[in-house]
Order: structure tokens, then sequence, then C-alpha cells
């Protein structure tokens, strides 16, 4: 037997199982950093075609459904809805029933296009091009009014995708370096309580804190102060708690889940720099179900389009909540080899 099967044979299989848990943990650490690559270069590496964007028109409805009818020989790419008169446009983008209206003129040629920059400018970038070649198509010009501009510090409309953002990943860290410090686990469904409890105390810390600085001491959004510190500490509570169910019954490997869930699917399908209708197919499917898309979509209603999206948000928090809370009850004082994996 030569010296290197020697000293193989010999070796501390303890040291082995060692060098065996570190590189598999390598491994799955470039698995992520591959699907990070895909996911944020797939969804983000520039605003699609749009994709059904719900359009208001401000015409008789068989003129709409000509228009309906020119729109899709380009494609799917608006959902164009009868709107009985400016005013009645105008209320629809304000509640997000639409995300911009046209107004073909009954009599001259001067149509009008109302848009909410709010959003962030593609929607309406996507909207001007779109509708200045219908109105040309009839010899008519166009002119474009912002019906709901962003506030001062939210120019490009990324301010509630950024914010949320940060809570999310204050969720799951604080989760993550609790469970690093303490036990991926608790040792009994009580200390399991109280830690949910310690993620509460830091969600109401973390939503609060987060507001005081976006929307008082920077000044970048308006809204209802206390809905929007709602929000923060729903998104952050929701996060950290189902992490740390994750956490409780697969360890590290549940961390991974955790990222891979909220940071390289959830960023991307936040609709943060262009709308949900004008991202790749896969992530505007996922996004309603995830935290970030709902945080961005409720943090936006508050500060722009009265409260919309905000019940919809909540019930999505309440049943990550809910599924992390469970786990982390259910996990407490159990044993088994992944966890085990995690921790030696």
């Amino acid at each position: 037997m030569n010296r290197a099967a020697l000293e193989a044979a010999n070796a501390d299989p303890d040291e082995r199982g060692r060098k065996g848990r570190i590189g598999f943990f390598v491994f799955m650490a470039l698995l992520m950093q591959l699907a990070f690559v895909v996911s944020y270069t797939g969804a983000m590496h520039g605003p699609q075609r749009p994709h059904r964007m719900p359009v208001g028109v401000v015409a008789p409805p068989q003129v709409v459904q000509q228009l309906q009818k020119t729109s899709d020989q380009a494609g799917p790419l608006f959902t164009l809805k009868v709107e009985a008169s400016a005013a009645a446009a105008e209320d629809a983008i304000k509640h997000r029933r639409v995300l911009g209206a046209y107004l073909p003129a009954a009599v001259g040629n001067g149509d009008e296009l109302l848009v909410a920059t709010a959003v962030g400018p593609a929607a309406p970038q996507a909207l001007t091009v779109a509708f200045t070649q219908a109105a040309q198509a009839q010899q008519h010009t166009l002119q474009v009014r912002d019906v709901l501009p962003p506030h001062r510090g939210d120019i490009e409309g990324l301010v509630p995708f950024y914010l949320v953002i940060a809570w999310t990943v204050g969720g799951y860290l604080v989760s993550t370096l609790v469970g690093l410090m303490g036990g991926m686990k608790s040792s009994t469904p009580r200390l399991a309580l109280e830690r949910i409890g310690m993620l509460a105390v830091y969600s109401f810390l973390g939503g609060v804190g987060g507001t005081l600085i976006v929307h008082t001491i920077l000044g970048f959004l308006g809204g209802g102060w206390w809905t929007q510190a709602l929000i923060g500490m729903l998104v952050v509570f929701s996060v950290s708690v189902f992490a740390n169910g994750m956490q409780s019954f697969l360890g590290l490997i549940g961390t991974g889940i955790v990222i891979g869930l909220f940071v390289i699917l959830g960023n991307p399908s936040g609709a943060g720099p262009w709308p949900r209708n004008m991202i790749p197919t896969f992530w505007r499917v996922i996004g309603p179900w995830l935290p970030n898309f709902q945080g961005t979509n409720a943090v936006r209603g508050v500060a722009y389009f009265h409260s919309q999206g905000l019940s919809s948000a909540i019930w999505v928090f309440v049943i990550y909540a809910a599924i992390g809370m469970a786990l982390s009850v259910a996990g407490a004082g159990r044993d088994n080899a992944i966890l085990r994996m995690s921790e030696h």
C-alpha cells in the first residue's frame, strides 16, 4: 500500500465527514450563485413588451373593440377597458384599475394619454410609444398628461421596492443569526414561542425604523405613516418567522431555501423597476405569491393609490407567518440528519 493510500485509510472519520459537509455546502453555494445569475439577469436585464397591460379608453364600445383588434395584431400587449369620461379614466388610474388611459378626440385631431409616473417611467414610456402610433394612424397628435406624479424623493418609483428589500433582508438575516448563535431549532415549544416573540419585537422595530428613515427623515415617500410601518412589520415578521420555521427542520439548508425564495426569486419578481405587466412570464406569475411583490405593491398603494393592494398583501404575509410559526413549534426539540449536518 502506498503512502497516500495508507494516510487515507488512517484518516479520522470525523474529519472526512466534516470535509464532506463543507464540500456539500460549498456546492450548494455555487448552485445558488448560478441561480442568482439566471434569475436576476433573466428578469431584470430590461423591461419586456407589455403583457395585457390594462388601459382605459374613453370612447364608445365599438371604437374600443376596434382598437383592441388593431392592438392585438402586434401581440397581447394591452387589455383595453371602456371608461365613461376623462374623470372616470383618471379615477381608474388612481385606484389601480388601469395603468393609463387613452382619450381619442371625438372632435378635432388632438388625442390625450393619461399616465401615472408614480409607478416608474417604464409603463408611461411604453404607453406613449404605443398610443402615439395609434394617434398617428388617424393623423392625430397625442398629448401626454401625468395624473399621478411620484413623490419628490421617488422620481424613478423605486423607493418602495428598495425599502421592502431592506425589510426582507432584515427578516431572514435576524432569523439566521439567531439560529447560528442559539441553535437552528428551539429545544421546547415554549422556547420556540419565545423566539417568535423576539422576532415580533424585532419586526416592530424594523417596520417603524424603516418607515421613520424613508418617510420622515429622508422624506422620500408620502402616504399613511403607520400603515406603511405596519406593512414593514408584517414583511419582516412573515419572512423572519418563515425562515425560522424552515431552519427548525432543515438547518442551513432551510436558510438556503429562504434565500432562494425571497432573494433569488423574490426580488426580481417584486415589480420594482418595471410593472408586473413588463417582466418575463415566470417572474410575473410567481410575484403575487411572495412577500416581496406584495410588500412593494402595498407600500406603493399606500403612497399613491388610496391603499389599493393592502388587503391581498396582508393575506400573503399572514400565510407565510402562520406556516413559519407552525413549523417552528412543531420542530422544537426534534432532531434529524439534516439538522445534525448543519450544526456539526
